[in-house]
């Protein structure tokens, strides 16, 4: 048997080679076909971006009676079957539509109603491809069990992305994309957390706050990502105060948001939630009072008061003891996250 280092090959391609019946998406160690309409239009609306998609494995082999090339899919079957039942659709009088909430520019729409340059592009897309040719169905196990073998379990976060495809998943992961920077510089956030999608759920967390008020870690994350699968009504109003939170905390801290306790994942949930609470009202909030703008003249003495929480904080002062408990024991329950509220609102709240 010999492998072979990725090759690109264009949808159009496979959709030769499948209408020559030289493809055979569904050999005997394949899984079956099990995606949701979500899940293809997801994929469906990655590659009209023309972002990459996983690699495909194909096992090639020549058949000499029929003297052609048979490619049997070993990893990518669902992937090539979403692709090729919207382009040539196994049932010509329910062809497959690309779901709105997904792709809202050609939601509803089939592949014979998109722009002709469009279709073109999609046609034209390429797949990475490796070719394992010559391999048995043996080598062709032994090759997945390898790769599993370093496989890591997935992450919570990890599993809602594998399940929601929606609006609240893409409106949450565009906020997270939108301030990477400002996780890393800040030391909110690690590259390697980042790339097990901590930003995606740390956003989760706090746009479910935003919407619901304060509550243990990830008690509603799912129930939000299903809420507001088809439609999130509030996602424009959430975009603007998420981003104007974060520009409101940037302005204050500056750089010395690196070197306090609030670049922590913690505690910057905590000052992000009490600085929205006090601008724009939380949902059940602990505090309890009305929002009202946060003037220039009071951020100076604001960010007095939070570096000087800051200093305080691995100190041994009685007052600030329970506010070190809630930060450093049982991080993510209500109690706790309250109790962090409770103190960080009023720090900022009596600078005005």
């Amino acid at each position: 048997m010999s492998t072979h280092k990725p090759r690109g090959y264009s949808v159009n391609d496979f959709l030769s080679w499948h209408q020559r019946s030289e493809l055979v998406l569904q050999p005997k160690f394949q899984r079956r076909d099990v995606w949701s309409h979500k899940a293809k239009s997801h994929l469906l609306d990655t590659i009209l971006e023309g972002l990459p998609v996983p690699l495909i494995f194909i096992r090639q082999q020549i058949d000499p009676l029929k003297r052609k090339t048979v490619r049997e899919v070993v990893d990518g079957q669902q992937r090539l079957n979403a692709v090729l039942d919207f382009i040539d659709p196994k049932d010509s009088e329910k062809p497959f539509r690309l779901d709105k909430s997904i792709h809202p520019k050609y939601g509803g729409k089939t592949f014979a109603e998109l722009p002709k340059e469009v279709q073109n592009d999609f046609l034209s897309y390429e797949f990475s491809v490796v070719l394992l040719e010559g391999a048995t169905d043996a080598d062709v196990l032994d090759i997945f069990a390898r790769l599993n073998t370093y496989s890591q379990k997935l992450t919570d976060q990890e599993l809602l992305n594998a399940a929601f495809y929606g609006q609240f998943k893409r409106t949450v992961y565009k906020l997270g994309f939108e301030h990477l920077n400002f996780w890393r510089e800040n030391g909110i956030l690690t590259d390697r957390q980042i790339i097990r999608m901590a930003e995606a759920e740390l956003v989760s967390e706090l746009v479910v706050a935003m919407l619901d008020g304060l509550q243990a870690k990830k008690e509603k994350l799912r129930k939000f990502y299903e809420k507001y699968d088809e439609d999130f009504p509030a996602k424009g109003i959430v975009k603007k105060q998420f981003r104007a939170t974060i520009d409101l905390i940037s302005q204050i801290l500056g750089e010395q948001l690196s070197t306090s306790i609030y670049s922590g994942r913690v505690l910057f949930y905590s000052l992000f939630l009490s600085f929205f609470d006090l601008t724009y009202g939380l949902p059940d909030s602990p505090i309890g009072k009305h929002p009202r703008k946060i003037s220039r003249e009071s951020c100076p003495l604001i960010r007095k008061n939070l570096l000087r929480l800051s200093d305080q904080f691995e100190s041994e002062e009685e007052r600030i003891s329970e506010f070190v408990d809630a930060s450093t024991k049982h991080t993510n329950d209500k109690r706790e996250r309250t109790i962090r509220h409770k103190v960080l609102y009023e720090c900022i709240r009596s600078a005005f």
